[in-house]
């Protein structure tokens, strides 16, 4: 009988079980390696990042995802309409509503309606809204020092270049 030679991931499953070793090698044949494997990184890295942090902020603070993506936004810039929020950070504009909705109610920001278009509010930080948002906003930061810090400080030159150049074709995507 003739005896089937076992490939590097059978190997590793017989003498070990599912280890690292086994992941390892499927994550370079998907991840490294992959068709995809650039918007493979990239989305891992984005999990690796949100994930951890949006868990910590709802435990720690009670701020959501999108609530923590609309007090970064009027806290980075100002006063501007949820429609704004949902083009710079690309979520939905359901969940940017609700968002903006509980901030309001926990009394974080207000609404200033349009005069000319009834249903287009501008969003205001208040106190309170700007004092959360400094208290959740080293928790995000520590996490990318954290995710970043391999990298020399060259090498974060470089990832900001090119980061950055991507998010200029933006709007070709």
């Amino acid at each position: 009988m003739e005896q089937k030679t076992k490939t590097l991931p059978e190997q590793a499953v017989a003498e070990n079980g599912e280890d690292a070793t086994y992941v390892d090698w499927i994550f370079d044949a998907v991840v490294t390696r992959g068709p995809i494997n650039d918007a493979w990184r990239l989305t891992l890295w984005a999990n690796c990042y949100n994930e951890p942090l949006f868990t910590s902020l709802a435990q720690e603070f009670d701020v959501g995802r999108d609530e923590f993506n609309v007090l970064s936004c009027l806290a980075s810039y100002g006063s501007m309409v949820a429609r704004t929020i949902c083009d710079v950070t690309g979520r939905p504009k359901n969940s940017i509503s609700r968002a903006v909705n509980r901030l309001v109610e926990r009394k974080m920001l207000k609404r200033k309606t349009n005069s000319n278009d009834r249903r287009e509010s501008l969003l205001i930080l208040n106190e309170a809204g700007r004092g959360l948002y400094e208290r959740v906003r080293p928790v995000a930061v520590n996490r990318q020092e954290l995710m970043l810090e391999s990298l020399s400080k060259e090498e974060r030159e470089s990832l900001d270049f090119i980061l950055n150049k991507l998010m200029r074709s933006r709007q070709n995507w």
